[in-house]
């Protein structure tokens, strides 16, 4: 619970006492008086409004001019009281107390103020009371009937409050509630709302305390604790206990879990938590994060003990000790460097999969690097290692990539607007077992744009690039292994032309450009001594038709002459609507051996690619990006993606399919659909169903033969109701992925979130799957 008004209350009753001494000549009628420093006693004008003794030097410090008005103002010599009746305010620097009547006390150095008292605070915060008493130097005080809107419209009440040593207030009674009043009834009780025998707020502790508390939803008791505690609102950080987890699995049994938050000073702080599962063993997590002047650094991970692992080449549980660590961190040197690191590792291939402990891949990095930044240059020194979490592969067949160096340079705009680049690559990778390789390259090019005279644009690229190779433990053609060193020079001459047309119609307006790139180098120039490290799976498509070099990375060259063409049209409505679209093919003299079957390359004539791009209106959204044969337009890759539908109710459908990708034999074919719809049911009440099933084909017991199947990989339905004090989710999840232990399940989960109280999360149902 935040406490922010117990905190400026405190400010309030805390402040120092105020003599009070009214101005020499009484107001006319109509008018308000006003409150001025300390002054020399001086015989009043007006003998009904004579001023109080002024205070000497020595008995009160020099203090902010306090101001207030009034109806009317009496002064009692003799009792030494100052009485300020009928729409009094009174005002120092950002403080305002407003009331019926108040009344000071000099010889009691008591204020009093009653009848609809009301403070306002400089944080925005706002105290209401029936009646107000300051006492004792006011380090000392009593409210009645006490109420607070807090900054964030958060409510707190209570019968009495009490002030104590000027630094703790006590409130009798208390009720707090961050919801807003029910409009048509005022009286009821908000959705949810923590009554406590008392509350109390310590200023030099930072730490507001209730006793005796129940949690109240919809006017229900559903929580009794007799002590809990909250820091105060100007802790941003505090240590303590989070809300606790729990749940249950097919694979990990129960499941209970208690997160402790540590602040470890101004600027790191971290987090523990042991779970315990049944059948899943005992797990610890941790998460340490820290900020500097220059830099971050944040790690996280787990260790999991006795818990039982298997996969799908060994199905014999072991049990032992399985852990997962990431940690991020970057640092910025100067104005110009840079270094970081970014590194993932896990005791097993399934241990993430199955603890969820993140979202399905293939393999883990580690990447550490340095980063230079000039005003037209680029220079970036890394390290790589990878862990494969793919059940067979091994690590020993990884690369180990150190260091691998790259450098960019740009020059500024020279004759006719040209351009000159330069650019540099070093990489050492090498394997436990495995291809060794040593790579130098470098480059450069020089880029015209100009026009001819009746619109044409055009750019003309000439560049050349130096590589050489050493290579250990190679694996040629014919089998044999054996230490290499290759090298080449690969120039080439690139000319691209477009020609853009313009119309303009009622209501829109429509460009269509055609686009035609030649490109020339020699033939050749992949010899099989250069291992092919970097430029593995390549795909074709309309983002790549009009590169120079359509492969990856630096290891093949797209070698040869050839002719890209294509055309890229669209039309564009005057109220924000559009639909685009590119389309092409390439033509080369020669094939290239290097781009192989299923390519869409492995011809003179490549496969038509291209993208279309829907939106009439911001509610209707189609994409369509394609591959089709190029002698009969079969399809071979497409991605289709739709949202039709405004926030209230909306759906979305993604088509995926992907033919195998012949240089990565890791990477199949791939046929999936998924499905989203949103809709929002009320101004609360929203709600999810989202679906992914896989439609891939699958070996069959006919050798050479694949059979199809429909395979669910993920679906669930979400509930959510949120408002302004309050947010309740519920899910339903169902996941087909399998993978040794890691095994498929059914999960029904809920978290309510409290508005200042934080979240409380419990898995009410799982039926197979991780956690």
């Amino acid at each position: 619970m935040r406490g922010g008004a117990v905190l400026c209350l405190g400010a309030l009753l805390a402040a120092a006492p105020l003599r009070l001494a009214v101005a020499q000549n009484a107001p006319a009628a109509g008018q308000h008086p006003t409150l001025q420093p300390p002054a020399a006693p001086k015989t009043p004008a007006v003998p009904q409004h004579p001023a109080p003794a002024a205070p000497s030097p020595s008995a009160a410090p020099q203090r902010q001019p306090v101001l207030f008005s009034a109806d009317e103002v009496q002064y009692d010599s003799q009792l030494g009281l100052v009485i300020a009746k009928g729409h009094v305010e009174l005002s120092q620097g950002q403080q305002i107390l407003l009331a019926d009547t108040v009344t000071y006390n000099e010889r009691t150095d008591t204020a009093t103020a009653s009848g609809h008292v009301t403070m306002l605070q400089p944080g925005g915060e706002v105290v209401f009371a029936d009646y107000v008493e300051l006492r004792d130097n006011m380090r000392d005080g009593f409210l009645k009937n006490v109420r607070m809107l807090l900054s964030d419209r958060s409510r707190l009440a209570g019968n009495t409050a009490r002030r104590v040593a000027g630094n703790r207030t006590e409130i009798r009674r208390g009720v707090y509630s961050p919801c807003d009043p029910c409009r048509e009834d005022p009286t009821k009780a908000p959705i949810w709302q923590i009554e406590a025998a008392e509350i109390t707020h310590d200023k030099q502790e930072q730490l507001i305390e209730y006793r005796n508390a129940m949690m109240e939803i919809d006017g229900i008791p559903v929580l009794w604790t007799p002590y809990f505690s909250t820091p105060d609102p100007s802790v941003k950080r505090a240590s303590g206990f989070l809300a606790p987890t729990g749940g249950e699995s097919t694979a990990n049994g129960y499941r209970i879990g208690v997160p402790y938050y540590m602040v470890l000073g101004p600027d790191k702080d971290a987090t523990v938590e042991p779970i315990y599962y049944s059948t899943g063993g005992e797990q610890f997590r941790g998460e340490y994060r820290q900020r500097f002047s220059n830099g971050y650094w944040n790690t996280d991970g787990s260790v999991t003990f006795n818990s039982q692992r298997f996969t799908n080449i060994d199905p014999e549980p072991v049990s032992g000790t399985r852990w997962d660590f990431d940690t991020d961190a970057q640092f910025a040197l100067n104005q110009d460097w840079r270094v970081g690191l970014d590194s993932f590792r896990a005791s097993d291939p399934t241990y993430l999969l199955r603890y969820s402990l993140g979202a399905p891949s293939d393999f883990l990095t580690t990447h550490a690097y340095a980063e230079n930044f000039g005003a037209r240059s680029y220079g970036n020194i890394s390290a790589w290692t990878y862990q494969s979490l793919e059940t067979g592969v091994g690590d020993s067949v990884q690369p180990i990539v150190a260091p691998i160096a790259d450098y960019q340079w740009v020059s500024e705009p020279g004759a006719l607007g040209s351009r000159l680049a330069l650019d540099g690559n070093f990489m050492n990778l090498s394997r436990i077992s495995g291809v060794d390789t040593r790579r130098v390259s470098t480059g450069g090019e020089w880029r015209l744009p100009f026009d001819d005279v009746i619109g044409g644009q055009y750019s003309l690229v000439a560049g050349v690039r130096t590589d050489g190779y050493q290579s250990d433990n190679l694996q040629l053609v014919d089998n044999t292994t054996e230490s290499a060193t290759a090298g080449r020079v690969f120039p080439q001459v690139a000319l691209t032309w477009q020609y853009p047309w313009v119309r303009q119609g009622t209501g829109y307006s429509q460009t269509i450009s055609p686009v035609v790139m030649v490109a020339a180098a020699p033939g050749g120039l992949n010899p099989e001594k250069i291992p092919n490290e970097d430029s593995q799976g390549f795909e074709f498509d309309a983002t790549s038709l009009f590169r120079r070099n359509r492969f990856p990375g630096f290891d093949r060259v797209d070698s040869g002459q050839r002719v890209d063409y294509g055309l890229t049209t669209g039309v564009f409505g005057d109220s924000g609507g559009s639909t685009r679209l590119t389309v092409g093919q390439s033509y080369s003299a020669q094939v290239n051996p290097n781009f192989l079957p299923g390519s869409g390359l492995e011809h003179r004539f490549s496969d038509v690619v291209g993208k279309l791009t829907v939106t009439p209106v911001p509610q209707l959204n189609f994409t369509y990006d394609f591959r089709l044969g190029y002698d009969d337009l079969a399809s071979h890759n497409q991605t289709i993606g739709a949202s039709v539908g405004p926030s209230a109710l909306n759906f979305g459908v993604y088509y995926l399919d992907v033919a195998t990708i012949s240089d990565a034999p890791t990477l199949q074919k791939v046929k999936q659909i998924t499905g989203v719809v949103n809709t929002t049911l009320t101004p609360y009440w929203s709600l999810q169903l989202i679906g992914t099933f896989d439609f891939s084909p699958t070996p069959s017991s006919i050798v050479g033969q694949t059979v199809g199947t429909t395979e669910l990989l993920y679906n669930g339905v979400n509930l959510t109701y949120r408002d302004e004090c309050i947010a309740f989710v519920t899910s339903l999840t169902k996941s087909g992925i399998r993978s040794g232990d890691a095994i498929p399940g059914t999960a029904l989960t809920f978290t309510v979130v409290f508005k200042n109280l934080g979240d409380i999360g419990t898995k009410l149902a799982s039926f197979g799957g991780g956690q």
